[in-house]
C-alpha cells in the first residue's frame, strides 16, 4: 500500500446546502495528479478553484469558496460525504 496522500474534492450544492462531488469529475481519494486534472475540468465548468495565502497567512476568504478540497487518504466515500455537511 502506498503512503502517497489522496485528496477529494467536492462542489458546493446549493439544495442540500452541503459539498458534493460532481457527477462528471472524478471526485474520491485522488493521487495529486489526479486531482490537478479534476481541478481542470472544476475550471472547465466555470469553477476557479483558486487558492491563495499559505502558512498563518492563509484566510479561507482567500479561495473559492464553492470547491473544496480536502485530504482524506483512503476514507469511504460515506465518511467523505459525512464531512462535507454542514
Amino acid at each position: 500500500m502506498s503512503n502517497e496522500p489522496l485528496y477529494s474534492i467536492g462542489t458546493w450544492d446549493t439544495d442540500t446546502q452541503s459539498f458534493s462531488p460532481q457527477v462528471d469529475v472524478p471526485a474520491f481519494n485522488l493521487t495529486r495528479k489526479q486531482l490537478v486534472e479534476s481541478i481542470r475540468l472544476l475550471q472547465g465548468n466555470c469553477y476557479s478553484c483558486h487558492r491563495y495565502g499559505n502558512g498563518a497567512q492563509y484566510d479561507i476568504r482567500d479561495s473559492d469558496p464553492f470547491v473544496l478540497i480536502e485530504r482524506t487518504d483512503g476514507m469511504s466515500e460515506t465518511e467523505i460525504l459525512k464531512r462535507w455537511e454542514r
